[in-house]
Formats: structure tokens, sequence, C-alpha cells
């Protein structure tokens, strides 16, 4: 598996309409046998200054906006693509070049709808060989070597990876048998972000917690209410959730972020619109069939930059520019 490395579409960010930042709110797991032998919680080296809100404090640092960006949602419809859509279109309509990885091949979004406008590409990690393989195209993507005519090859500093659903067992593999988060750190001088996507229900409150457990202080987080599932004070099961304010208050004290906010709902004719027609948001904008959808997607992206801009560096955005 080589990823391929091309320009990315930039010349869409020209002409969207000028949007507001106001922030509206399986692999089989380890037996615990195997996993005790092997070192789980290695510390990353060499992160990035950032504050809890993560916000980079050293602005002198080249690869302080260095991210692994992960979307995840263990839960199957729970709303990953989506987000992943909607941060691919941000990446775009700010200019932030990036390399986006999709993983989810029994319904691969990101493929579907920004493969033509964007660096997008098929990643199959169905088993330990592949895993291998995409650890170390990690390290290609962001050190490539020349080519062979000796020309150097661009390096790539910001990686969107949208996870497949039931991920959290191959990613416990990949902590627990080469401390994937410590290598990703050390030899790619990146740092990770794990995003999260929940409904109202407490399976997913369940999973994060498990995802927890594995990861730590190893990566910042980010959970995403997606509120096609309810309002946001419907999210009773995290908000009331002590083991949730316990880890918050962990990861404060180790400088890392675990931060929550909201995905907008989409009406039903307008993302069914999109879907139907494999269009991207901007493209969305841009049809004169119906002026509802055309409404209905700027409110949304609206909304979803608002959640984004106060923890851009999360994400690795280093200047919102649709303001």
């Amino acid at each position: 598996m080589t990823f391929h490395i091309e320009e990315n579409d930039q010349n869409m960010s020209s002409t969207l309409p000028e949007i507001s930042t106001s922030n509206t709110e399986p692999n089989k797991p380890l037996s615990n046998d195997t996993a005790q032998k092997v070192p789980i919680n290695t510390k990353p080296k060499n992160l990035a200054n950032t504050d809890n809100n993560g916000n980079n404090n050293n602005k002198n640092n080249p690869e302080q906006l260095r991210r692994l960006v992960m979307v995840t949602g263990d839960k199957g419809g729970v709303g990953k693509s989506t987000f992943a859509r909607g941060l691919a279109q941000t990446y775009i309509n700010n200019a932030v070049k990036f390399v986006g990885l999709d993983a989810d091949n029994s319904n691969p979004h990101l493929i579907r709808f920004y493969e033509k406008h964007a660096n997008i590409q098929r990643l199959d990690i169905s088993n330990s060989d592949k895993l291998d393989e995409f650890v170390d195209n990690l390290k290609e993507l962001v050190y490539p070597k020349p080519k062979e005519s000796g020309e150097n090859q661009e390096s790539q500093s910001l990686i969107l990876l949208e996870t497949p659903s039931q991920f959290m067992p191959t990613l416990k593999i990949l902590i627990t048998e080469m401390g994937f988060l410590g290598v990703v750190n050390d030899k790619c001088k990146m740092r990770v972000t794990i995003v999260v996507v929940i409904s109202t229900i407490i399976d997913c409150i369940n999973q994060l917690l498990e995802l927890y457990s594995f990861c730590g202080d190893n990566v910042d987080y980010v959970i995403v209410k997606n509120l096609f599932y309810g309002e946001a004070e419907q999210f009773t099961f995290y908000d009331n959730s002590q083991e949730i304010k316990k880890i918050q208050q962990q990861l404060k004290a180790k400088d890392r972020s675990f931060t929550s906010i909201t995905m907008p709902k989409l009406a039903k004719k307008s993302y069914d619109y999109l879907d139907v027609k494999n269009l991207t948001f901007k493209q969305g904008l841009e049809q004169d069939e119906y002026p509802s959808v055309f409404g209905r997607i700027f409110s949304w992206l609206n909304n979803f930059q608002g959640q984004i801009k106060p923890i851009k560096d999360l994400f690795g955005i280093d200047k919102i520019l649709t303001e």
C-alpha cells in the first residue's frame, strides 16, 4: 500500500460565501495476558507546546501544527462520516493542505464525496501487515524520500483519518503491539487528536471510557455531540458522567485537551440531496435547483466552522480564513 500524493484543489475556497464563526454550540483485541507484556502507556515525546484548549504557545516551533486527526465513533451510523466530510470541507475552505485517509471500506464517504476535490486516499487496515504498512507510509508522508530524479517531494503535516466502525479493537492492537501513539509522535513528530462522535445513548459513553483506558493522556480528545440525535442538553449520559469529569481533570493536569463540541443537524432533504448526487458541501452551495438546500447547507457550515474555530489547533488549522 502506497499513498499517492497529489496537490489539493485549493480553488474551492475562493467562491464560498462568507461564513460567520459564532460559536453555537476487527481485529480481535489482545488478551489481558498478552497486553500486560507490552508497554501500553508509551508516553509520546517531542510534544507540541499547546495549552489545555489546544492553542499553541510556542509559535516558533515548526512542528507545532503537525497533526494526525482520527475521526472515530464505534457505533455505526453515529455520524463520524458526516463530521469527517465537514472537516475536509473546512480544510479546503481555509486553504489548509491535508491528506485524507479513508479506512471505512464499507462506506467510504471521504472517497465518495471528496476524492476529486482533495488528496483523499483509500486505506486498508484489515490485518496486521496492513497496519504495519499504514504506520510506515504515515512516516513516508511526513518525511518523504526524494524521487528517483533527485527532486524532493513535499512533506505532509496534516493527516485526516476516517476510521471504520468497530475500529477500537484495531486501535488497541496498534497501541499494545507497537506503541502506536508514541511511534507517531516520536518518529513522525506528530501530535494526535482523536475525534469521538457520540449520540445520546449510554453505549457511546462506555466506548469512550474504553478508548481512554488504552489511549490515556497520549492524545488530545474532541468529543462531538451529534445533534441529529437530540438537543445539546439531552446528552445527559455524557454531561453527568463522573468518570468523564475525572478524565477531564486528569488530562488538564497533563496539559492535554478533552473538550466537547456539537455537530449541527442537517435537514433530511438537504442531506439526501447531497447523498444522492454525491455532492460536497460546497457543491451543495453552488447548485441552483433548491434554494432551501443552499440555505440549510450554508447555515450548517456556519455552525460547523463556529464549533471548530475555538479549538482549530487541535485540527491542525493555523488560521480561519472564511470569517
